[in-house]
């Protein structure tokens, strides 16, 4: 698919980075980017966006705590190679299903000894984007096709991958603080990793909206942070992390394995049609369709909440060998919530939605045996308390946890898409209920670093959350504690925090 030959004029490169920046229908085909360097002075490594300006600044922290990020300035890198003419990647309907989402990973690095730029970040992302070329692309939704000769047919508005190589979108932005004193108001208030990943949807046009955000934070120190923003529809927690990672090993000089992809003119096979139409309780519908602007609507005001539970803590509350440290943390979150939201939400809070990242027992996807690059393959199930879990008692709800019966997202999406008689439903998956997401199978850590800098810390969550709210849980810096990233309702979080530590005996 990437291949490339000379001879292209000025002005057909002129056109070509114009359309980077929105649609690459009429891009050159198969040019290679050194082609540009002859008709330009400038080094292959960066590739500019027409424009570069400043949103408003965003605060987190609260009283003496607060840190505002700004200034910031935007970008655009695209792949090394052009990938192609009408090159389409079609998105499975467990892909669709977590349209309205989003995945945010956060990483915060101490200064080293010596600063690296944004321009030297930047050098990896093109062979890198060669690797991971959908996502550069943008989304459009399907025209009608009727059957042919080995073709199927595709349902008109069926969302799909344009392949046209506009980029994934660069975020430079700047923290007056150190990163030692962010850190510090991290562990006390938590919730401050949202404002170092660029806080932006899909739509309302889907072909301006890049699929990832890559956001830069400069400290005062000469650290910095590098926040994701993913659309969770071209892959799950395993997936992005994966492909963050491999960027990182090409910064590092390595040279990571290219991830096996889906064949991106062939249509996932759809999973197994379910016996009945009835949606199960793990999605629930939006009130009124999103269109094009793949937001979740919500009734309440949803915040970042993080806390950590170190390796001792755990200790200290271990509940037996059927009991995993997912369990006792989230069974933990799911107490406090409980209680706070009181009796009047007692019997919403009995059901919570469980979601496996991994799943060693399930067949690799890949032609090779590897597990795809691109994909949504975690497990989900849900759990039911019979009766209230702010009465019952942590141990309960753990065992409770332990149990959970888990279902393949296909056939979830399959069972999802029936009961709403549509080819593209918008459904919410993460806030539905209260949603605990399993990630400690992930090194997070271990996963991103650059050179000989390692992450000082680390936050994977969700975003685009219902009502319920979601927590994700990896492991923190040591790997033997726990991390929680959550979002739930405005004036949760100090609540659940001060519930938690008590949990924990903090003091």
């Amino acid at each position: 698919m990437k291949a490339g030959v000379s001879g292209v004029s000025a002005l057909q490169w002129a056109v070509y980075l114009i359309k980077a920046t929105t649609d690459a229908a009429m891009y050159p085909t198969n040019v290679k980017r050194s082609a540009f360097q002859a008709y330009t002075a400038q080094p292959a490594m960066v590739v500019e966006a027409a424009t570069a300006g400043s949103g408003s600044p965003v605060t987190v922290g609260a009283g003496a705590g607060k840190m505002a990020v700004h200034s910031y300035r935007l970008s655009t890198v695209v792949p090394g190679s052009v990938t192609g003419e009408a090159v389409d990647y079609e998105l499975a309907d467990a892909d669709l299903l977590h349209k309205l989402h989003y995945l945010r990973a956060v990483h915060v690095f101490r200064a080293g000894d010596a600063e690296v730029t944004v321009r030297e970040l930047k050098e990896p992302m093109f062979p890198w984007l060669d690797m991971y070329f959908p996502v550069s692309g943008r989304l459009r939704r399907r025209q009608a096709v009727a059957d042919g000769e080995g073709e199927a047919a595709v349902v008109a508005g069926r969302p799909y991958v344009r392949c046209n190589d506009c980029g994934v979108r660069i975020v430079e932005a700047t923290c007056d603080t150190t990163v030692e004193e962010w850190l510090e108001q991290e562990a006390e208030q938590g919730g401050m990793s949202k404002a170092l990943a660029y806080d932006k949807v899909i739509g309302p046009e889907l072909f301006f909206s890049p699929l990832l955000y890559v956001q830069v934070t400069s400290f005062q120190c000469g650290g910095m942070a590098l926040g994701f923003t993913w659309a969770h529809l071209i892959g799950d927690i395993p997936s992005a992390a994966a492909c963050f990672s491999t960027w990182a090993q090409l910064f590092s000089g390595k040279k990571p394995p290219a991830p096996t992809l889906r064949d991106p003119l062939t249509m996932p096979p759809p999973p197994a049609t379910p016996a009945t139409a009835t949606a199960p309780p793990l999605v629930k519908p939006t009130a009124a369709p999103v269109g094009d602007h793949w937001a979740v609507p919500t009734t309440r005001d949803m915040v970042p909440f993080s806390f950590h539970v170190t390796e001792q803590q755990l200790k200290s509350l271990q509940l037996g060998r059927h009991v995993g440290t997912f369990e006792l943390v989230a069974a933990l979150t799911w107490h406090a919530l409980a209680a706070i939201r009181g009796p009047d939400e007692e019997e919403a809070m009995c059901t919570v939605t469980v979601v496996k990242t991994t799943n060693h027992h399930a067949p690799a996807t890949g032609g090779d045996g590897r597990r795809l690059g691109l994909t949504n393959e975690h497990l989900i199930g849900h759990v039911v308390a019979t009766g209230s879990p702010a009465a019952a008692n942590v141990a309960t709800l753990a065992a409770l946890l332990a149990k959970v019966s888990l279902d393949g997202v296909g056939a979830v999406a399959a069972a999802a898409l029936a009961a709403s008689g549509a080819e593209d439903a918008d459904v919410v998956v993460y806030g539905t209920n209260l949603t605990f997401v399993d990630a400690e199978g992930i090194d997070v850590y271990g996963g991103l670093e650059l050179g000989a800098r390692r992450p000082a810390h680390v936050e994977y969550a969700v975003d685009g959350v219902g009502d319920g709210g979601a927590a994700v849980v990896h492991r923190d810096a040591g790997g033997r504690g726990r991390t929680v990233a959550a979002v739930v309702r405005r004036g949760e979080a100090d609540r659940a925090r001060a519930a938690l530590r008590d949990a924990l005996r903090v003091l």
